[in-house]
């Protein structure tokens, strides 16, 4: 039978999930096991394989960077180079959709124990670029340090960047392009970001920047813990938790 219940602490049963008995598999095993269930266009074995996965006592973090991550990548390059059709991707990319979408429940619950952290990450995906799993793997990994997300995802206008960037009061904002086209307009994007919020610090990320000139070098980060870390110490500041203040409940900092 298998057990229904959510709870928020790894190694625990999530929704849909039955943990496997015995050791927490090894993110190399997981993402031979995807792959192959993928090939085979098994979206239900590939499902319910990422959802065991964390459910047997994989972090998320590590499943995502790990396992889902590269297994991403590799079809991204497959499809580029013609060995992968459109339908095969669509297939690999909406199975692990699905399965992100399900452990969403799973990383509310674990941001919940998280500390907050007072900064404020909006995700866009340009006009026309549809392809936005990776975007919204990395809005979790965000809630999961704590950071409040606002998550737009695919087809973006600028304009529409713009708006609601400033109308959630955003101080990052992370964007996707899947191909040179994409890129060419987050371009535009960027620019219109940067008129527009003076200080707004943007990220770029995607398969149009496995190479990438030199322009861009500033939007790419390395090290995503080692951002999450500079962001907090910049949200702590900017409340005064640093200084040995506290926030009262109503919001207020004394």
């Amino acid at each position: 039978m298998v057990d229904q219940t959510h709870e928020g602490a790894e190694g625990e049963p999530v929704d849909g999930a039955s943990a496997r008995p015995g050791r927490t598999p090894s993110p190399t095993a997981v993402l031979v096991e995807l792959e192959e269930s993928l090939a085979a266009h098994d979206r239900e074995a590939a499902v319910r394989l990422l959802l065991e996965a964390v459910a047997a006592g994989m972090p998320v973090e590590t499943l995502y960077a790990d396992v889902v991550g590269p297994f991403l990548d590799s079809v991204g390059v497959s499809w580029q180079e013609g060995r992968t059709s459109v339908w095969q991707e669509h297939v690999a990319t909406q199975s692990v959709r699905t399965a992100v979408e399900a452990l969403y429940p799973h990383v509310l619950a674990r941001k919940a124990s998280a500390e907050r952290v007072p900064v404020t990450v909006a995700f866009f995906c340009p006009p026309k670029e549809a392809h936005d799993v990776g975007l919204r793997i990395l809005a979790d990994r965000f809630d999961l340090r704590g950071f409040r997300t606002v998550y737009v995802g695919a087809g973006t206008p600028v304009h529409q960047m713009v708006a609601a960037a400033i109308e959630v009061e955003a101080a990052v904002v992370c964007l996707t392009a899947s191909t040179h086209f994409h890129r060419i307009t987050l371009r535009e994007a960027v620019t219109a970001l940067e008129e527009a919020i003076p200080g707004l610090r943007i990220l770029v990320g995607g398969a149009a920047f496995r190479e990438y000139p030199a322009e861009w070098a500033p939007y790419f980060v390395g090290d995503l813990d080692a951002l999450f870390d500079e962001l907090a110490a910049q949200g702590r500041r900017s409340t005064g938790r640093d200084l040995g203040t506290e926030e009262t409940p109503d919001g207020s900092v004394g």
